[in-house]
Order: C-alpha cells, then sequence, then structure tokens
C-alpha cells in the first residue's frame, strides 16, 4: 500500500502537467512565467510557469524524465514532503529567472525543477550509502555546466519551438543543492 501511495505523488505531479497544458493549448500565457505580468503583480507565475510546456514533444521529453526520477526515488517522499520540494524547485527556479536572468521575458517547462529533483534524491540516495547517487550528482552537474558553457541543441529548441532556458537548469540545480539537508533530514526521520 505504501509504494503505491508514493506514486500517486508523482502521478499528480505529471497529471497537472497534462491539465494545465490541455487547458492552455489555445492559450499558453494564462500559465507561463510572464516576467511583465509578475513584476504586475501576478505573483502565482513564478511557479506555474513550470507546470506548462511548449507543445506535446516538450510535455513527453518532460514527463519521460519526471518518471524515471519517480523510479528511482518515489520511495524518499512523504505526499507533504513531495509537494513541498516541488513547490520550493518550482519557486526556486521562478525567482532565480526572475533575479538573474532578466532578458528572460517568457517561460515554461518542468526541467528545472527536474534538475533540482534529481540533485536531491541522487544526495538522499549517497546519505543511505548509495553510491550510484554520486553517479546522478557528478552526471548532472556536468551536463548543467556543460550547458551553460555550449548552449543547448539547435535540434533541441526546434523540437520543443522554443530555445531551451538551460539557466533554468541551474537555477533547479542549485535549488536542489541547497533545499536537499531539509529532505535528507526528513528522509532519515521517516525511516527512523
Amino acid at each position: 500500500m505504501l509504494i503505491q501511495h508514493r506514486w500517486i505523488n508523482w502521478l499528480s505531479l505529471g497529471l497537472l502537467c497534462l491539465i494545465i497544458f490541455a487547458i492552455s493549448a489555445d492559450n499558453m500565457t494564462v500559465w507561463d512565467y510572464n516576467r511583465e505580468l509578475i513584476i504586475g503583480g501576478e505573483y502565482w507565475r513564478i511557479i506555474s510557469g513550470n507546470f506548462n510546456h511548449t507543445n506535446i514533444y516538450h510535455l513527453s521529453l518532460n514527463l519521460s524524465a519526471l518518471t524515471v526520477m519517480a523510479g528511482l526515488h518515489y520511495r524518499y517522499y512523504s505526499s507533504i514532503a513531495y509537494t513541498s520540494m516541488i513547490l520550493c524547485l518550482s519557486a526556486g527556479v521562478g525567482i532565480g529567472i526572475l533575479w538573474l536572468s532578466p532578458s528572460t521575458h517568457l517561460y515554461v517547462g518542468l526541467s528545472g525543477v527536474l534538475h533540482g529533483i534529481i540533485i536531491i534524491g541522487a544526495i538522499i540516495d549517497v546519505s543511505k550509502k548509495y553510491y550510484s547517487g554520486y553517479v546522478l550528482i557528478i552526471g548532472t552537474a556536468a551536463k548543467v555546466i556543460h550547458e551553460q558553457l555550449f548552449d543547448s541543441s539547435a535540434e533541441m529548441s526546434q523540437l520543443i519551438a522554443a530555445k531551451v532556458l538551460t539557466e533554468a537548469h541551474l537555477y533547479g540545480l542549485v535549488t536542489g543543492f541547497i533545499i536537499s539537508p531539509l529532505f535528507v533530514y526528513l528522509n532519515k526521520k521517516k525511516s527512523a
């Protein structure tokens, strides 16, 4: 029963992205990160932009990555911890874009949050002496560093019909590192 319950957290996030995508198909600007509207007081967009996507390919890529992360780390989070983690990562990515990427006016996608999920799960892996966590940390950090130095591929931008905002990956990764001690603690407390 516990295993099934933990999967619901991950399924709910995927369903939220699907619903927002379906609702926004004709009017993507309802949920997207929009700098001018955020500055004008629509602060929810800092978080909601993470759950919308440009097209079905963008959505499919992010939901596939979410599924892989769920398979690796679903057992680590209670519903409250999982929801808190997603909200913290979403806020970290959105605020990072707002403060540190002033030339970014529009953003949608879960990839920044996914980079944070990978890091938090990998750090919990390491705390449990699963050394594969080091591989995830090093691989994700190397990918993000590479993206910051060389940007993303033109093919990926064409596929998702938007420029890949690699800074969002960086902000998700950094936010993941910052908040991971809390989730390591919660996981140890849950296991005790």
